[in-house]
């Protein structure tokens, strides 16, 4: 009979990295964006993903807030792993979510996304675009508040927040009307044309975590 293997010690930190990426997601809103990727996890089964919305006292939620408070939080976890010698405590990937809306800090943002290694993601003019295109296509120039009246025509009582009949699994579909609306908006850190959003680059990173279990 073979020796039996002592059993690992669980405080022994690692250097070796675990086949499963771990996503931190900052969004600009506190309701919408935040209830639709945690559905959006839970439909991937990615549990590694620390979806968060962007608290920062005296900053708003602009956002430049959105990518300061990412960036910090992906330099704090980075001097974690450091300093535990576990590469698994550090995120491999970070995505902010921001709207164009009337922000005058977009620019600012994007420029500091590029420099940090930060993903942003822009909707014009509001994420609201994104859960719209799980139902129909748009892509006539609009605002706001015509984007909500075109979303008022299959939520009832729309309030922000997801009904549990929303259906999330229709994402793919989103991502091909999003695709249509604006071709060249398919990467990261850049601002498209009016409407569009690229919110589908966040899913498919969500898809990739879950497929990695």
């Amino acid at each position: 009979m073979s020796p039996r293997r002592s059993p690992q010690r669980l405080d022994r930190p690692t250097s070796r990295r675990t086949p499963k990426k771990l996503l931190l997601i900052v969004c600009e809103g506190e309701v919408t964006e935040v209830e639709y990727f945690e559905r959006i996890r839970d439909h991937f089964r990615s549990l590694p993903v620390d979806i968060r919305s962007c608290k920062v006292v005296g900053l708003g939620r602009d956002p430049a807030s959105v990518v300061d408070y990412a960036i910090r939080e992906k330099d704090r976890r980075a001097r974690e792993a450091r300093a535990k010698g576990d590469v698994n405590i550090a995120y491999d990937e970070v995505w902010c979510v921001v709207d164009v809306d009337e922000h005058t800090t977009l620019d600012h943002a994007l420029a500091s996304a590029r420099r940090a290694g930060v993903n942003l993601v822009v909707s014009l003019p509001s994420f609201e675009l994104w859960i719209l295109y799980h139902f129909q296509d748009y892509t006539t120039p609009c605002d706001c508040r015509t984007v909500r009246r075109q979303l008022e025509r299959h939520i009832d009582d729309y309030d922000k927040r997801l009904s549990r009949h929303f259906p999330i699994d229709r994402h793919a579909l989103a991502a091909e009307r999003a695709r249509r609306a604006d071709p060249d908006h398919c990467r990261p850190n850049r601002r498209g044309r009016n409407p569009s959003t690229n919110v589908w680059l966040v899913v498919d990173a969500i898809r990739q975590v879950g497929k990695s279990r």
